[in-house]
């Protein structure tokens, strides 16, 4: 109250009437504008004189300003002002005198600016000492009447409450009479509140207030009539409020007490004087409730309010104390230093070099906040400089830094959109999420009452060799103290490789909102990916469901290609030093054409099962088994058929290894001659293939070999043994066979295994017991000896050989050409055992033999399978 006076005071007669009624005042002060003091930076005529630019001084400090004052008329003076301003000044008159004596006049002004109150529109009249002036803003509007010679004033006024807040309802109407003579101002006033209320709340109230001033001294008495909404559920309880008086130079004795209820609670505010006519007292603000607890002693003087040291909780689990009283000067404008600490949760908030000042209803605060603390189990820190008034926040922007086992990342926020009602912002972030590089923006905001926006995020995936960038965009939102990502949320990782594996484009979808919280991440998402390609494999599209909770998580893929089923689960590991990822993968897979690509054959049936534990720190692994069964393939022409097996897989950076457990068995394979029952145990990383405990059963014998390795360029040796030799003619495939052989042979063959080409060098076969060679009639026989009695000496030496020494020296060359030389030792028992020494070379194209075998015996099953109706025609 003594600072409003002192203001009364600084503008003299100015502003007669603030004393009567503020507002009207203010008005009546504007047509002493001419006074000395006036400055004019532009005087011109148009329709009249003209000031542009004007400004009153008073003891150096501009007290009035204004611009396109016209005066359009002298008897009565008319004078029209486009806007007129009434900034504060340190020092105010110190005298109240009434206004002096002055010629008839009209003055409007379209807009007056007074501190703290909004523009109002201006008229005042003056005829015969009379003043009669008139005020209005939007709805509001006020009048005042002052008769000079008697010393008379009255006023009157309606203002509505939605004109000073819009979310504020109801009318106060206020009424005043006096005197105002030289050295004297008194007078009573009254305001009546109606209807007040507070829009969305059904609760409306009345108010009533008396002030009255006489002989320099005053007193004020305010009531409520009924509890009075005031907004968030917040009402302030009937009853007598506030009672007080005092003199003009400050407050004498006040009461005050008011209750005030709501959702959290209440909070009571009482105030006393301490003693008779002494501007001093103490009192106290109690809070209490579910939601409030804590008391707040407070004292003041004439000249302040002090609030002791005090910690109170507020809602949303808010604690806010302060170490040092709090100092706040009781007058219309000032400023106080503030030093608090707000707490949430492991959460707090300190101020530095922090200042709070007001100007009547304006305020505004200025310092620097500090972050520190502990949200989510990651550890915070941050820091804020900036301002903040009613209208939002400025500054710079504020740096928030959050660290944690997995995750350190710095947020840039700037604040300039940072103002009510939805608080929004768009904060750029970057840091790691574990070995991940992270980086994007953030963008918040509160609506519908809680807090939402979008992140858009981009990422690199560390085990990647090249490529594998990952973008996030997705929708997230506040609820009940929980974070969520919405329904849509979207992962996409970019194509790239993996070593030599390269996995093509692959997004995960959230199909239900994704709870995020310290214990992890819980909801479910839908995966999709376009496959991979290795170096002589691919994996086509995957599609699935994946369900987390917290640590965990269960993943249900299929490839719709493969008509195959993969269920794999997963684990986040954790070590003193490093994180990552741990746990099963299971495959279903029944085997087919399609799943040939890179293999270098074609499948055409089995059963493929698979499982095993995958594990990521630094670098990806995966062991397993896998174990096939009933398997059918074609390679080239080369068809296998019933192959059963299991083998141990391991994948990791360096590639991929495969190890048979027991041997795999087959059991027959098409070369142009039938392999039977073949098995061995292999090892291999799908480009090197080592085969060990070889055995299979062909032309009636056995083959085997102790160790091969394909692709080779080392000749190693194929042990054979038990040939039949009658089987080994009939690879001639001729239906009139002029030769018979019988008997069994063995040796061993020396084969150079190559990638695509197969050599032999230095083969040796011989016999295993007695051979027998016959040279059956024919009709090409008989002429070849009748042509040459030479010829037919020798048909009839070979013609029936009991054979005890045969030996074969055998090379072929990579196309396939093969070259034999034969011995051949024994006796023909038809003409007296007369002893034969055969020495033969043979020439012999293997591969095309064997191709022709095969050929041949692929048309007599399709002749068999053939359906009747195809063999008619």
């Amino acid at each position: 109250m003594g600072s409003r006076l002192a203001f009364v005071r600084r503008y003299g007669r100015w502003l007669i009437a603030l004393a009567l009624l503020p507002l009207l005042g203010l008005l009546i002060a504007v047509v002493l504008a001419y006074e000395q003091g006036i400055r004019v930076e532009s005087l011109g005529w148009h329709d009249g004189l003209e000031l542009t630019q004007w400004q009153r001084l008073q003891s150096g400090c501009v007290s009035a300003m204004g611009s396109r004052l016209r005066i359009t008329g002298w008897y009565p003076l008319t004078i029209a002002m486009t806007d007129m301003h009434l900034p504060k000044c340190p020092t105010a008159p110190k005298e109240l005198s009434p206004p002096p004596w002055t010629p008839p006049f009209d003055l409007s002004i379209a807009a007056l600016t007074v501190p703290g109150l909004p523009p109002i529109a201006v008229v005042i009249h003056q005829r015969e000492q009379r003043w009669h002036a008139q005020a209005r803003h939007r709805h509001s509007q006020a009048t005042a009447v002052y008769d000079r010679p008697s010393g008379r004033w009255s006023a009157q006024g309606q203002l509505q409450a939605a004109d000073i807040a819009p979310q504020l309802l109801g009318a106060l109407n206020v009424t005043g009479k006096g005197g105002w003579l030289p050295h004297r101002l008194e007078g009573a006033l009254q305001a009546e509140g109606q209807q007040l209320g507070y829009a969305g709340q059904p609760q409306r109230g009345s108010v009533r207030l008396e002030a009255a001033l006489a002989a320099k001294q005053w007193r004020v008495n305010a009531a409520l009539g009924a509890p009075l909404a005031v907004g968030g559920g917040w009402r302030l309880e009937a009853g007598h409020a506030l009672r007080a008086s005092g003199s003009l130079d400050g407050v004498q004795s006040l009461n005050l007490n008011m209750l005030a209820t709501g959702p959290q609670g209440n909070v009571r505010l009482a105030l006393n004087t301490e003693g008779g006519n002494v501007a001093r007292g103490q009192g106290s603000l109690a809070l209490a409730g579910a939601e409030l607890a804590g008391t707040v002693p407070i004292r003041w003087n004439r000249q302040e309010l002090t609030l002791l040291p005090a910690a109170v909780q507020l809602p949303a689990g808010l604690r806010l104390r302060w170490p040092r009283p709090l100092v706040l000067p009781l007058a219309l404008a000032g400023s106080s230093s503030i030093s608090a600490e707000l707490q949430y949760q492991e959460l707090r908030f300190d101020t530095v070099d922090s200042r709070l000042s007001w100007q009547q209803a304006r305020w505004s605060w200025q310092g620097r906040l500090e972050l520190a603390g502990r949200a989510g189990g990651h550890e915070l820190t941050g820091t804020w400089q900036g301002h903040i008034d009613a209208a939002g926040l400025s500054g710079d922007p504020a740096s928030l830094t959050i660290k944690g086992p997995e995750l350190m990342v710095t947020l840039r926020l700037p604040v300039a959109d940072l103002h009510p009602p939805r608080w929004s912002t768009q904060a750029q972030f970057n840091g790691r999420y574990r070995h991940f590089p992270v980086s994007g923006v953030l963008s918040a905001g509160y609506a519908a009452g809680r807090w939402a926006g979008v992140v858009d995020g981009r990422s690199k995936l560390p085990f990647y060799t090249q490529g594998g960038e990952l973008a996030v965009a997705s929708p997230w939102y506040g609820k009940e103290g929980q974070w969520f990502l919405d329904s849509g949320s979207r992962i996409t990782i970019a194509k790239g490789l993996i070593a030599t594996t390269l996995l093509k484009p692959m997004s995960v979808t959230a199909a239900t909102p994704l709870r995020i919280g310290p214990k992890g991440v819980f909801g479910t998402l839908q995966i999709s990916a376009d496959g991979a390609v290795g170096s002589r494999w691919i994996l086509p599209n995957v599609a699935g469901q994946l369900t987390v909770a917290g640590r965990q998580g269960k993943a249900r893929l299929s490839l719709p290609a493969w008509q195959s089923e993969l269920t794999m689960t997963a684990t986040m590991a954790r070590s003193s030093q490093r994180t990552g990822a741990q746990g099963t993968v299971t495959l279903t897979a029944p085997l087919s054409a399609t799943m040939s690509r890179g293999l270098g054959v074609t499948l055409q049936k089995g059963m493929l099962n698979g499982q095993g534990r995958w594990q990521w720190q630094d670098h990806w692994r995966l062991q397993g088994d896998i174990a096939v069964s009933g398997l059918t393939l074609n390679w080239g022409s080369v068809l296998a058929s019933d192959g059963n097996g299991a083998a141990h897989i391991e994948l990791d950076q360096n590639g991929v290894t495969l190890t048979s457990i027991g041997p795999i068995t087959l059991a027959e394979l098409g070369i142009g001659t039938q392999v039977r029952n073949a098995h061995m145990t292999v090892q291999s990383d799908l480009s090197t293939w080592h085969f060990t405990d070889v055995y299979a059963e062909v032309l009636g014998g056995i083959m085997s070999a102790a160790s091969l390795q394909w692709p080779s360029q080392q000749y190693q040796t194929v042990a054979v043994s038990h040939l039949d030799l009658a089987q080994v003619a009939a690879l001639q495939n001729d239906p009139n066979p002029t030769v018979q052989l019988a008997g069994r042979v063995g040796g061993n063959l020396p084969l150079q295994l190559m990638k695509d080409d197969l050599a032999l060098r230095d083969g040796f076969i011989s016999n295993e017991g007695p051979v027998s060679l016959k040279i059956l009639p024919s009709a090409g026989i008989s002429s070849m000896g009748q042509s040459n009695q030479a010829v037919q000496l020798a048909l009839d030496t070979l013609s029936n050989l009991a054979i005890h020494d045969f030996h074969a020296r055998l090379n072929m060359k990579p196309d396939g050409w093969l070259d034999a030389a034969v011995t051949i030792k024994g006796r023909n028992p038809q003409q007296n055992s007369l002893p034969v020494v055969l020495n033969y070379s043979h020439r012999e194209n293997v591969l095309e033999l064997l191709r022709s075998l095969r050929i041949g015996d692929e048309l007599a099953r399709r002749a068999m399978h053939r359906k009747p109706a195809e063999g008619l025609r």
